[in-house]
């Protein structure tokens, strides 16, 4: 397997223990560049290999990161079957991003780029939050960054950045994509993280609970046991699922969630439920707009990691899927919602079965994307197994059926709590 090199422009020293931190387990080499009057990377392993310039670093204002790169380029022995990527010193990757480049065989590797959940507050920012997609259309001055470009040591040697100019790594790109264009192998599931370790950009999500609430005693029984920290928002008795939701929506959004959790009472999350989840929301594209922990995939494969507690087994889907997963369905126990796309759901849909089933469809209505995430947890259920979809629950699943045939014919109309054969896409015909 090749090896990734990761040319470090150091000026950070503060975060030197974060950068040791994120690669020591990556298998990658790390190239610490600094001149002769900075100070040197300050920790030593065997796969940092830090660089010194023999002169001093330039004026403030000039451009000594590119320099350095430059003077790596020119100077450094490079193994011309490894990748080799110029990545800032508060940059990062996404977990197994780096292991999964290093066992590919293309030439030239490209992921994909978060920029940061928010811009942080302070000066006028030149760029939004948006995620650089990896793809032919994008190999152009402003759509992809040097972060994102992975190459083998004798490409990499091949192209020296212009120092004079901002958009020098998007200069390469396109260089690269004339000399090479066929070649390049494009990742949209890997991203790099863009100005990962800056300050306010990358504040971990706000995330919300929002719970009805017909049982208090299951509430405190359950829910109210999980070990997460946080706010949660109670509606008890609503008239129905999606009016009850709508409202906690509304207030999460007004108290500043990026996320909300909308979860049934008898559910309960172990400490370490929202790191998880903070983890696999940075997967995901800034499309996303509903998420769940179980459901099913687009062929009606039941999809994730969970406990129905009325079982001893646990639903465990990693044999077959890669998280996250795209959603035709969900169930119910446990919906995520991204708080700044402004979703609230039809409340035509009236009692208390199938909005994760509608989720996905009004998304899907939307333009966004809907995704099963890997993030375990428990659902302490008192449905008995004998529970059949009773008439009304017939009646609201066709009228799902018939709101949505026109936009979504040939795709997926599902639910957890019905088995539909894999091969039915049942927007192909009226029920």
């Amino acid at each position: 397997m090749r090896q990734v090199h990761l040319i470090l422009p150091f000026s950070r020293l503060h975060l030197a223990d974060a950068l040791v931190h994120a690669y020591e387990s990556t298998g990658a080499i790390l190239h610490p560049i600094t001149f002769a009057d900075e100070p040197v990377f300050p920790v030593e392993h065997s796969w940092i290999q830090p660089m010194v310039i023999p002169r001093n670093a330039p004026e403030p204002g000039l451009p000594a990161g590119i320099q350095k790169v430059n003077h790596f380029i020119r100077h450094a022995l490079i193994e011309f079957e490894d990748y080799y990527v110029t990545v800032a010193d508060d940059d990062a990757y996404a977990p197994g991003v780096l292991q999964a480049v290093a066992a590919m065989e293309a030439p030239v590797v490209v992921v994909s780029m978060k920029r940061g959940h928010r811009i942080p507050a302070g000066p006028v920012r030149p760029y939004d939050i948006t995620t650089l997609v990896a793809e032919p259309g994008n190999m152009k001055i402003g759509q992809v960054s040097g972060e994102q470009l992975f190459v083998r040591g004798d490409i990499f040697r091949s192209y020296l950045f212009d120092a004079t100019s901002p958009v020098c790594d998007g200069i390469v790109a396109e260089w690269i994509a004339r000399d090479y264009g066929a070649a390049i192998a494009y990742r949209p599931d890997l991203f790099a993280w863009f100005n990962y370790y800056e300050p306010g950009r990358w504040d971990c999500l706000k995330i919300s609970f929002g719970v009805l609430v017909n049982d208090p005693i299951r509430l405190d029984m359950c829910l109210r046991q999980s070990g997460v920290a946080g706010e949660m928002h109670f509606i008890k008795f609503p008239e129905s699922a999606t009016k009850g939701l709508n409202k906690l929506l509304d207030i999460m959004e007004a108290d500043g969630a990026d996320v909300a959790v909308l979860a049934h009472q008898d559910m309960y999350f172990a400490q370490a439920w929202i790191p998880q989840v903070r983890r696999q929301l940075d997967l995901l594209h800034e499309s996303w707009t509903v998420a769940g922990i179980v459901g099913k995939d687009m062929q009606g494969r039941i999809a994730g990691r969970f406990w129905d507690t009325r079982i001893p087994l646990h639903f465990d889907t990693g044999n077959i899927h890669t998280f996250p997963v795209a959603a035709c369905c969900f169930d119910e126990c446990c919906l995520l919602v991204n708080v700044k796309t402004g979703f609230r759901f039809d409340e035509t849909l009236e009692g208390f079965d199938l909005y994760g089933t509608l989720a996905v469809l009004q998304t899907w209505e939307r333009g966004g994307t809907a995704w099963i995430i890997d993030a375990f947890a428990q659902h302490h259920c008192l449905r008995p197994f004998t529970w059949f979809p009773d008439e009304a629950f017939q009646r609201r699943f066709k009228w799902l059926h018939d709101r949505f045939l026109a936009q979504h014919e040939g795709r997926r109309l599902d639910t957890t709590v019905l088995g539909v054969p894999p091969e039915e896409r049942i927007f192909a015909t009226s029920a």
